[in-house]
């Protein structure tokens, strides 16, 4: 789960050559060194791309899916997250972003440091404890004070953690980490609070849920329905 660059053996003069890196549905993290000694950890169905040595005046990826991110303080070279039509730039900072193509908007989740997120003529600056939600379609950047940081990095850490999320948001992290198939009988609009390691496996996690008393599940195969309790 471990990958880990060698600056000196990937440097071919001025040569920027590019990487991508892919973490399929039903997954476990994986843990990337670049080398400017940066860490990301990549979540399951999200990819990466990256130079395998970084040469000029920045640093720049590009991501898909979620990743958390630990840059290494270079203000000679700063360091650019790239997603879709929005760019998270920063000098050295911890944080994390999820923009997955089946979430609502994209989040980008502040723990150390500042980091300016960016959107075409607009850009916000964030400090640790905030959260930046960007919407599809839409140019604005909305800024969400005191967020739960232990919620918005439960996955790197290896666990599921819900605080007051609805069921159609904690099943969409269930399809990517078991890749499995999610079908709705019904829409469901009770929130759910609760959490579980993410080394038990889709069963336990479903018992953990209904446990609630607000939800119900029938496991066909690769395929779960839900439906209200």
């Amino acid at each position: 789960g471990k990958i880990e660059y060698s600056f000196e053996s990937n440097v071919v003069g001025d040569e920027i050559v590019y990487s991508t890196l892919s973490n399929p549905r039903g997954s476990t993290v994986i843990d990337i060194k670049l080398t400017d000694g940066s860490r990301v950890w990549l979540n399951a169905g999200s990819s990466i791309t990256y130079p395998v040595a970084f040469v000029g005046n920045e640093r720049k990826v590009e991501i898909t899916g979620e990743a958390y991110f630990e840059v290494a303080h270079n203000t000679k070279q700063p360091f650019h997250v790239k997603v879709n039509d929005m760019e998270v730039a920063v000098l050295g900072t911890h944080f994390n972003i999820n923009s997955y193509n089946d979430e609502p908007s994209v989040k980008t989740t502040l723990l150390e440091g500042k980091v300016m997120v960016k959107k075409a003529d607009g850009f916000v600056l964030l400090n640790p404890g905030q959260q930046a939600v960007v919407l599809p379609e839409q140019q604005n950047i909305r800024i969400l004070p005191d967020v739960d940081i232990e919620e918005a990095i439960a996955w790197k850490n290896g666990r599921f953690m819900f605080n007051g999320a609805d069921v159609e948001a904690i099943m969409r992290q269930v399809a990517r980490w078991y890749d499995v198939d999610i079908v709705y009988e019904q829409k469901i609009n009770e929130p759910i609070t609760g959490g579980l390691g993410r080394s038990e496996n889709v069963q336990q996690l479903l018992n953990v849920l209904e446990a609630t008393g607000k939800v119900k599940f029938q496991v066909n195969g690769k395929q779960i329905v839900v439906r209200a309790n």
